[in-house]
Protein backbone atom coordinates (compact mmCIF):
# COMPACT_ATOMS: atom_id res chain seq x y z
CA UNK A 1 0.00 0.00 0.00
CA UNK A 2 1.59 3.42 -1.16
CA UNK A 3 2.01 5.77 1.82
CA UNK A 4 -0.25 9.00 0.88
CA UNK A 5 1.65 12.13 0.68
CA UNK A 6 0.97 15.29 2.65
CA UNK A 7 -0.17 17.16 -0.50
CA UNK A 8 -3.26 14.87 -0.89
CA UNK A 9 -4.46 16.49 2.44
CA UNK A 10 -4.30 19.94 0.96
CA UNK A 11 -6.38 18.54 -2.45
CA UNK A 12 -8.40 16.80 -0.14
CA UNK A 13 -9.71 20.34 1.43
CA UNK A 14 -10.05 21.94 -1.60
CA UNK A 15 -12.08 19.38 -3.03
CA UNK A 16 -14.30 19.75 0.09
CA UNK A 17 -14.04 23.27 -0.92
CA UNK A 18 -14.76 22.90 -4.46
CA UNK A 19 -17.66 20.70 -4.08
CA UNK A 20 -19.06 22.84 -1.47
CA UNK A 21 -18.94 26.28 -3.64
CA UNK A 22 -19.49 25.05 -7.16
CA UNK A 23 -21.35 21.44 -7.55
CA UNK A 24 -23.71 22.22 -5.07
CA UNK A 25 -25.58 25.45 -6.73
CA UNK A 26 -27.88 23.18 -7.47
CA UNK A 27 -29.96 23.02 -4.46
CA UNK A 28 -30.77 26.64 -4.95
CA UNK A 29 -32.76 25.57 -8.06
CA UNK A 30 -35.82 25.32 -5.99
CA UNK A 31 -35.22 28.44 -4.43
CA UNK A 32 -34.36 30.12 -7.59
CA UNK A 33 -37.69 28.79 -8.87
CA UNK A 34 -39.82 31.00 -6.91
CA UNK A 35 -37.61 34.35 -7.85
CA UNK A 36 -38.17 33.35 -11.77
CA UNK A 37 -41.82 32.84 -11.25
CA UNK A 38 -42.01 36.20 -9.80
CA UNK A 39 -39.65 37.44 -12.15
CA UNK A 40 -41.59 35.66 -15.42
CA UNK A 41 -45.30 35.77 -14.09
CA UNK A 42 -46.75 35.93 -17.89
CA UNK A 43 -44.02 32.61 -19.12
CA UNK A 44 -45.75 28.72 -18.28
CA UNK A 45 -44.95 27.61 -15.32
CA UNK A 46 -44.06 24.17 -16.88
CA UNK A 47 -41.80 26.20 -18.91
CA UNK A 48 -39.97 27.53 -16.03
CA UNK A 49 -39.92 24.36 -13.97
CA UNK A 50 -37.39 22.85 -16.63
CA UNK A 51 -35.10 25.70 -16.35
CA UNK A 52 -34.61 24.28 -12.40
CA UNK A 53 -35.02 20.97 -13.48
CA UNK A 54 -32.23 21.25 -16.43
CA UNK A 55 -30.06 22.84 -14.14
CA UNK A 56 -30.51 20.81 -11.38
CA UNK A 57 -29.40 16.97 -13.24
CA UNK A 58 -27.03 18.98 -15.54
CA UNK A 59 -24.01 18.15 -13.36
CA UNK A 60 -25.12 14.70 -14.68
CA UNK A 61 -25.54 14.97 -17.95
CA UNK A 62 -23.26 17.29 -19.04
CA UNK A 63 -20.39 15.02 -17.04
CA UNK A 64 -18.60 13.96 -20.21
CA UNK A 65 -17.15 17.52 -20.67
CA UNK A 66 -15.04 17.02 -17.51
CA UNK A 67 -13.75 13.72 -19.10
CA UNK A 68 -13.13 15.60 -22.30
CA UNK A 69 -11.02 18.02 -20.59
CA UNK A 70 -9.41 15.69 -18.16
CA UNK A 71 -8.40 13.36 -20.88
CA UNK A 72 -7.09 16.49 -22.84
CA UNK A 73 -5.28 18.30 -20.58
CA UNK A 74 -5.71 17.25 -16.65
CA UNK A 75 -7.88 17.27 -13.75
CA UNK A 76 -6.77 20.26 -12.14
CA UNK A 77 -7.58 22.28 -15.82
CA UNK A 78 -10.42 20.82 -15.72
CA UNK A 79 -11.80 21.88 -12.45
CA UNK A 80 -10.02 25.61 -12.66
CA UNK A 81 -11.95 26.53 -15.78
CA UNK A 82 -15.27 24.91 -14.49
CA UNK A 83 -15.36 28.22 -11.77
CA UNK A 84 -14.87 30.19 -14.97
CA UNK A 85 -17.68 28.95 -16.95
CA UNK A 86 -19.64 28.88 -13.63
CA UNK A 87 -19.19 32.58 -13.61
CA UNK A 88 -19.84 33.10 -16.71
CA UNK A 89 -22.99 31.24 -17.06
CA UNK A 90 -24.73 32.64 -13.80
CA UNK A 91 -22.75 36.79 -14.85
CA UNK A 92 -25.10 36.37 -18.39
CA UNK A 93 -27.89 35.11 -16.46
CA UNK A 94 -28.20 38.61 -14.63
CA UNK A 95 -28.68 40.21 -17.85
CA UNK A 96 -31.04 38.31 -19.41
CA UNK A 97 -34.54 39.82 -19.94
CA UNK A 98 -35.79 37.37 -22.13
CA UNK A 99 -36.79 33.81 -20.06
CA UNK A 100 -36.08 31.90 -22.52
CA UNK A 101 -32.33 32.38 -23.03
CA UNK A 102 -31.65 31.31 -19.37
CA UNK A 103 -32.24 28.11 -20.84
CA UNK A 104 -28.62 28.66 -22.40
CA UNK A 105 -26.82 30.92 -19.56
CA UNK A 106 -28.61 29.01 -16.30
CA UNK A 107 -29.33 25.49 -17.30
CA UNK A 108 -26.71 25.12 -20.00
CA UNK A 109 -23.23 26.83 -19.65
CA UNK A 110 -23.86 27.65 -15.42
CA UNK A 111 -25.21 23.67 -15.46
CA UNK A 112 -21.98 22.64 -17.33
CA UNK A 113 -19.56 24.56 -14.83
CA UNK A 114 -20.80 22.30 -12.09
CA UNK A 115 -20.16 19.01 -14.25
CA UNK A 116 -16.55 20.36 -14.80
CA UNK A 117 -16.05 20.74 -10.99
CA UNK A 118 -17.55 17.54 -10.08
CA UNK A 119 -16.25 15.25 -12.21
CA UNK A 120 -12.30 16.63 -12.69
CA UNK A 121 -12.48 17.12 -8.21
CA UNK A 122 -13.49 12.87 -8.38
CA UNK A 123 -10.74 11.90 -11.20
CA UNK A 124 -8.13 13.78 -9.26
CA UNK A 125 -9.41 12.38 -5.95
CA UNK A 126 -8.92 8.87 -7.40
CA UNK A 127 -5.19 9.87 -8.31
CA UNK A 128 -4.25 11.19 -5.07
CA UNK A 129 -6.06 7.89 -3.17
CA UNK A 130 -5.68 5.26 -5.04
CA UNK A 131 -5.93 2.76 -2.14
CA UNK A 132 -8.20 4.85 0.08
CA UNK A 133 -10.82 6.47 -2.45
CA UNK A 134 -13.87 5.85 -0.61
CA UNK A 135 -12.61 7.76 2.47
CA UNK A 136 -11.51 10.77 0.33
CA UNK A 137 -14.73 10.62 -1.87
CA UNK A 138 -16.70 10.67 0.92
CA UNK A 139 -15.12 13.42 2.73
CA UNK A 140 -14.76 15.14 -0.26
CA UNK A 141 -18.59 14.89 -1.24
CA UNK A 142 -19.81 15.97 3.03
CA UNK A 143 -19.52 19.30 1.32
CA UNK A 144 -22.62 18.29 -0.93
CA UNK A 145 -24.65 17.67 2.25
CA UNK A 146 -23.34 20.56 3.74
CA UNK A 147 -24.92 22.90 0.96
CA UNK A 148 -28.50 21.27 1.97
CA UNK A 149 -28.32 23.72 4.86
CA UNK A 150 -26.31 26.35 3.14
CA UNK A 151 -27.56 27.59 -0.33
CA UNK A 152 -31.28 27.33 0.13
CA UNK A 153 -31.51 30.17 2.56
CA UNK A 154 -28.22 31.96 1.73
CA UNK A 155 -29.68 32.08 -1.65
CA UNK A 156 -32.87 33.08 -0.33
CA UNK A 157 -30.80 35.77 1.58
CA UNK A 158 -29.19 37.02 -1.58
CA UNK A 159 -32.72 37.32 -3.58
CA UNK A 160 -34.21 39.46 -1.05
CA UNK A 161 -31.05 41.52 -0.07
CA UNK A 162 -29.62 42.16 -3.84
CA UNK A 163 -32.64 41.06 -6.20
CA UNK A 164 -32.50 37.56 -8.67
CA UNK A 165 -30.06 39.89 -10.97
CA UNK A 166 -27.74 40.10 -8.28
CA UNK A 167 -27.95 36.89 -6.85
CA UNK A 168 -27.08 35.73 -10.23
CA UNK A 169 -23.80 37.58 -10.00
CA UNK A 170 -23.09 36.25 -6.11
CA UNK A 171 -23.76 32.55 -6.76
CA UNK A 172 -21.77 33.12 -9.74
CA UNK A 173 -18.89 34.45 -7.72
CA UNK A 174 -19.05 31.52 -4.82
CA UNK A 175 -18.85 29.00 -7.83
CA UNK A 176 -15.70 31.01 -9.30
CA UNK A 177 -14.21 29.66 -5.98
CA UNK A 178 -13.82 26.26 -7.59
CA UNK A 179 -10.79 27.85 -9.56
CA UNK A 180 -8.95 28.31 -6.44
CA UNK A 181 -9.50 25.49 -5.41
CA UNK A 182 -8.43 23.82 -8.51
CA UNK A 183 -5.14 25.18 -8.47
CA UNK A 184 -4.21 23.52 -5.56
CA UNK A 185 -4.93 20.02 -7.73
CA UNK A 186 -1.76 19.97 -8.84
CA UNK A 187 -1.16 16.82 -11.08
CA UNK A 188 0.13 13.54 -9.76
CA UNK A 189 3.41 11.54 -10.67
CA UNK A 190 0.44 9.13 -11.77
CA UNK A 191 -1.09 11.48 -13.93
CA UNK A 192 2.06 13.06 -15.64
CA UNK A 193 2.83 9.58 -16.49
CA UNK A 194 -0.49 8.75 -18.05
CA UNK A 195 -0.34 12.16 -19.93
CA UNK A 196 3.02 10.95 -21.65
CA UNK A 197 1.26 7.40 -22.64
CA UNK A 198 -1.10 9.15 -24.71
CA UNK A 199 1.13 11.92 -26.15
CA UNK A 200 3.87 8.96 -27.16
CA UNK A 201 0.93 6.88 -28.38
CA UNK A 202 -0.90 9.12 -30.36
CA UNK A 203 3.42 10.03 -31.77
CA UNK A 204 4.32 6.46 -32.75
CA UNK A 205 0.22 6.21 -34.13
CA UNK A 206 1.49 9.05 -36.47
CA UNK A 207 4.83 7.56 -38.00
CA UNK A 208 3.09 3.91 -38.16
CA UNK A 209 -0.34 4.15 -39.32
CA UNK A 210 -3.25 6.42 -41.28
CA UNK A 211 -5.04 8.78 -39.78
CA UNK A 212 -8.68 7.24 -40.06
CA UNK A 213 -7.40 3.46 -38.77
CA UNK A 214 -5.37 5.93 -35.65
CA UNK A 215 -8.40 7.66 -34.00
CA UNK A 216 -10.39 4.29 -34.76
CA UNK A 217 -7.92 2.28 -32.91
CA UNK A 218 -7.83 5.29 -30.28
CA UNK A 219 -11.52 5.33 -29.92
CA UNK A 220 -11.40 1.47 -29.02
CA UNK A 221 -8.50 1.77 -26.67
CA UNK A 222 -10.28 4.60 -24.75
CA UNK A 223 -13.67 2.93 -24.64
CA UNK A 224 -12.68 -0.89 -24.46
CA UNK A 225 -14.36 -1.21 -20.95
CA UNK A 226 -17.60 -0.34 -22.27
CA UNK A 227 -18.04 -4.00 -23.64
CA UNK A 228 -17.42 -4.74 -19.83
CA UNK A 229 -20.17 -6.73 -17.98
CA UNK A 230 -19.78 -5.21 -14.68
CA UNK A 231 -19.69 -1.62 -16.05
CA UNK A 232 -23.05 -2.65 -18.31
CA UNK A 233 -24.31 -3.48 -14.95
CA UNK A 234 -23.17 -0.51 -12.94
CA UNK A 235 -24.82 1.77 -15.80
CA UNK A 236 -28.48 0.14 -15.20
CA UNK A 237 -27.49 0.68 -11.73
CA UNK A 238 -26.80 4.44 -12.16
CA UNK A 239 -29.83 4.98 -13.97
CA UNK A 240 -32.11 3.03 -11.55
CA UNK A 241 -31.45 4.67 -8.64
CA UNK A 242 -30.99 8.17 -9.80
CA UNK A 243 -34.80 7.63 -11.21
CA UNK A 244 -35.74 6.83 -7.75
CA UNK A 245 -34.06 9.55 -5.76
CA UNK A 246 -35.88 11.97 -7.80
CA UNK A 247 -38.72 10.96 -7.25
CA UNK A 248 -38.70 10.48 -3.65
CA UNK A 249 -37.01 14.51 -3.74
CA UNK A 250 -39.77 15.60 -5.64
CA UNK A 251 -42.98 13.91 -4.13
CA UNK A 252 -42.21 13.09 -0.19
CA UNK A 253 -43.03 16.60 0.69
CA UNK A 254 -46.19 16.61 -1.08
CA UNK A 255 -46.92 13.37 0.36
CA UNK A 256 -46.07 13.84 4.26
CA UNK A 257 -48.59 17.09 3.32
CA UNK A 258 -51.61 14.47 1.75
CA UNK A 259 -50.86 11.96 5.16
CA UNK A 260 -51.61 14.60 7.98
CA UNK A 261 -48.79 16.52 8.23
CA UNK A 262 -48.31 20.66 8.06
CA UNK A 263 -45.80 22.08 5.12
CA UNK A 264 -43.29 22.70 7.96
CA UNK A 265 -43.10 19.64 9.41
CA UNK A 266 -42.96 17.96 5.77
CA UNK A 267 -39.69 21.04 5.42
CA UNK A 268 -38.38 19.41 8.69
CA UNK A 269 -38.60 16.07 7.55
CA UNK A 270 -36.38 16.73 4.69
CA UNK A 271 -33.70 19.18 6.05
CA UNK A 272 -32.95 15.60 8.11
CA UNK A 273 -31.75 14.38 4.95
CA UNK A 274 -28.71 16.26 4.39
CA UNK A 275 -27.61 15.89 8.67
CA UNK A 276 -27.73 12.58 7.71
CA UNK A 277 -26.63 12.21 4.91
CA UNK A 278 -23.17 13.97 5.77
CA UNK A 279 -22.53 11.45 8.03
CA UNK A 280 -23.17 8.53 5.80
CA UNK A 281 -21.13 10.29 3.34
CA UNK A 282 -18.25 10.14 5.71
CA UNK A 283 -18.99 6.39 7.57
CA UNK A 284 -19.54 4.58 4.51
CA UNK A 285 -16.46 6.61 2.82
CA UNK A 286 -14.15 4.24 5.83
CA UNK A 287 -16.47 1.76 5.62
CA UNK A 288 -15.38 0.32 2.01
CA UNK A 289 -12.00 0.75 2.79
CA UNK A 290 -12.80 -2.82 4.84
CA UNK A 291 -15.75 -3.91 3.00
CA UNK A 292 -15.96 -4.47 -0.34
CA UNK A 293 -17.46 -1.64 -2.21
CA UNK A 294 -20.09 -3.97 -4.10
CA UNK A 295 -21.36 -5.65 -1.44
CA UNK A 296 -21.61 -2.28 0.59
CA UNK A 297 -23.34 -0.70 -2.46
CA UNK A 298 -25.68 -3.07 -3.26
CA UNK A 299 -26.92 -3.46 0.38
CA UNK A 300 -27.55 0.26 1.14
CA UNK A 301 -30.06 0.14 -1.98
CA UNK A 302 -31.58 -2.98 -1.05
CA UNK A 303 -32.16 -1.54 2.34
CA UNK A 304 -34.04 1.19 1.63
CA UNK A 305 -36.12 -0.15 -1.21
CA UNK A 306 -37.33 -2.38 1.70
CA UNK A 307 -37.70 0.52 4.17
CA UNK A 308 -39.53 2.29 0.81
CA UNK A 309 -41.90 -0.47 0.53
CA UNK A 310 -43.63 0.15 4.32
CA UNK A 311 -44.05 3.92 3.67
CA UNK A 312 -47.41 3.66 3.41
CA UNK A 313 -48.10 2.73 7.06
CA UNK A 314 -45.43 5.22 8.44
CA UNK A 315 -48.63 8.08 9.30
CA UNK A 316 -47.03 9.17 12.43
CA UNK A 317 -44.91 12.39 12.27
CA UNK A 318 -41.69 10.38 14.13
CA UNK A 319 -42.50 7.68 11.74
CA UNK A 320 -42.10 9.95 8.50
CA UNK A 321 -38.63 11.67 10.28
CA UNK A 322 -37.15 7.94 10.45
CA UNK A 323 -37.73 7.05 7.20
CA UNK A 324 -36.38 10.57 5.76
CA UNK A 325 -32.87 10.52 8.04
CA UNK A 326 -32.92 6.81 6.77
CA UNK A 327 -33.51 8.08 3.85
CA UNK A 328 -30.19 10.27 3.94
CA UNK A 329 -28.29 7.59 5.87
CA UNK A 330 -28.59 5.50 3.01
CA UNK A 331 -28.73 7.55 -0.02
CA UNK A 332 -26.25 10.34 1.07
CA UNK A 333 -23.08 7.77 0.79
CA UNK A 334 -24.55 6.62 -2.28
CA UNK A 335 -22.01 8.86 -4.51
CA UNK A 336 -19.16 8.35 -2.37
CA UNK A 337 -19.86 4.63 -3.49
CA UNK A 338 -20.84 4.91 -6.71
CA UNK A 339 -17.25 7.00 -7.80
CA UNK A 340 -15.59 4.26 -5.83
CA UNK A 341 -17.28 1.30 -7.09
CA UNK A 342 -16.57 2.52 -10.84
CA UNK A 343 -12.51 2.96 -10.00
CA UNK A 344 -12.64 -0.89 -8.83
CA UNK A 345 -14.94 -1.62 -12.32
CA UNK A 346 -12.24 0.32 -15.02
CA UNK A 347 -9.25 1.20 -12.96
CA UNK A 348 -8.01 4.40 -12.72
CA UNK A 349 -6.42 4.64 -16.52
CA UNK A 350 -9.94 4.31 -17.76
CA UNK A 351 -11.58 6.48 -15.11
CA UNK A 352 -12.13 10.21 -17.15
CA UNK A 353 -14.43 8.18 -19.95
CA UNK A 354 -15.97 6.24 -18.00
CA UNK A 355 -17.20 8.73 -15.21
CA UNK A 356 -18.66 11.10 -18.24
CA UNK A 357 -20.46 8.00 -19.41
CA UNK A 358 -22.10 6.95 -16.22
CA UNK A 359 -22.73 10.79 -15.00
CA UNK A 360 -24.77 10.73 -18.25
CA UNK A 361 -26.82 7.91 -17.27
CA UNK A 362 -27.13 9.57 -13.99
CA UNK A 363 -28.65 12.66 -15.11
CA UNK A 364 -30.99 10.70 -17.72
CA UNK A 365 -32.46 8.71 -15.16
CA UNK A 366 -32.80 11.70 -12.96
CA UNK A 367 -34.40 13.14 -15.65
CA UNK A 368 -37.22 10.54 -16.62
CA UNK A 369 -37.95 9.05 -13.03
CA UNK A 370 -40.74 11.80 -11.62
CA UNK A 371 -42.53 12.17 -15.28
CA UNK A 372 -42.60 7.79 -14.88
CA UNK A 373 -43.49 8.41 -11.32
CA UNK A 374 -46.32 10.66 -12.27
CA UNK A 375 -47.90 8.15 -14.49
CA UNK A 376 -48.45 5.73 -11.71
CA UNK A 377 -50.23 8.12 -9.71
CA UNK A 378 -52.37 9.47 -12.17
CA UNK A 379 -53.31 5.85 -13.00
CA UNK A 380 -54.07 4.49 -10.07
CA UNK A 381 -55.12 7.76 -8.17
CA UNK A 382 -52.55 7.33 -4.93
CA UNK A 383 -49.12 8.73 -4.06
CA UNK A 384 -48.05 5.90 -2.62
CA UNK A 385 -47.57 3.89 -5.78
CA UNK A 386 -44.75 6.74 -6.83
CA UNK A 387 -43.12 5.08 -3.74
CA UNK A 388 -43.78 1.35 -5.19
CA UNK A 389 -42.71 1.99 -7.90
CA UNK A 390 -39.10 3.77 -6.38
CA UNK A 391 -38.75 0.69 -4.03
CA UNK A 392 -38.53 -1.75 -7.03
CA UNK A 393 -35.77 0.61 -8.63
CA UNK A 394 -33.83 0.72 -5.50
CA UNK A 395 -34.33 -3.09 -5.48
CA UNK A 396 -32.50 -2.99 -9.13
CA UNK A 397 -30.12 -0.93 -8.05
CA UNK A 398 -29.51 -3.30 -5.32
CA UNK A 399 -29.68 -6.10 -7.87
CA UNK A 400 -26.97 -4.85 -9.97
CA UNK A 401 -24.78 -4.15 -7.41
CA UNK A 402 -24.98 -7.31 -6.12
CA UNK A 403 -24.11 -8.78 -9.84
CA UNK A 404 -20.90 -6.60 -10.14
CA UNK A 405 -19.75 -8.50 -6.75
CA UNK A 406 -19.23 -11.85 -8.64
CA UNK A 407 -18.05 -10.21 -11.50
CA UNK A 408 -14.12 -10.14 -12.24
CA UNK A 409 -12.40 -6.77 -11.31
CA UNK A 410 -10.54 -5.11 -13.93
CA UNK A 411 -6.65 -4.96 -13.35
CA UNK A 412 -5.26 -1.32 -13.36
CA UNK A 413 -2.83 -0.07 -15.35
CA UNK A 414 -0.64 -0.27 -13.01
CA UNK A 415 2.46 2.75 -13.25
CA UNK A 416 5.47 0.72 -13.71
CA UNK A 417 3.29 -0.78 -16.97
CA UNK A 418 2.99 2.44 -17.73
CA UNK A 419 6.60 3.70 -18.09
CA UNK A 420 7.14 0.55 -19.92
CA UNK A 421 4.86 1.31 -22.34
CA UNK A 422 6.37 5.20 -22.42
CA UNK A 423 9.83 3.62 -22.96
CA UNK A 424 8.77 1.23 -25.52
CA UNK A 425 7.13 3.99 -27.55
CA UNK A 426 9.54 6.02 -27.19
CA UNK A 427 12.51 3.68 -28.76
CA UNK A 428 9.83 3.27 -31.43
CA UNK A 429 9.55 6.64 -32.26
CA UNK A 430 13.00 7.14 -32.58
CA UNK A 431 13.49 4.15 -34.72
CA UNK A 432 10.63 5.67 -36.97
CA UNK A 433 12.54 8.79 -37.01
CA UNK A 434 15.53 7.20 -38.43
Amino acid sequence: MSKIKPWAWVVLTASFLAFFFNSSLNYSAGVLHIALLERFPEENVTTISWLGALFSCMFSLAGWTGSILVSTFNARVCVMLSGLVTLIGFVLSSFVVNMKYLFITYSLIAGIGQAMCYSGTLVTLGYYFKEKTGMASGIALSGCGLCTFVFPPLSQFLIATYGLDGAFLLLGALGFQASVCGALMRPTEYEVRTNRKICCDKNSNTVSTPGKKTNKRNWREKFRFCKSLPFFLFLISSVSFNMAQSTVYLFIPDYFVHTGSSPQEAAFAISLVGVTGILSRVLLGFMVTLVDTALVYGSTFGIIGVITVFLNYMTTLGSKLTYTSLFGIYMGGCWALHYTLLVDIVGLYDVPAALGISMMACGGGYLIGPPIAEMFVLKFGDYYYAFAFTAALFMLASITGFAMKACPKKIDVLEVEIDEEIQTCMIANIDGER
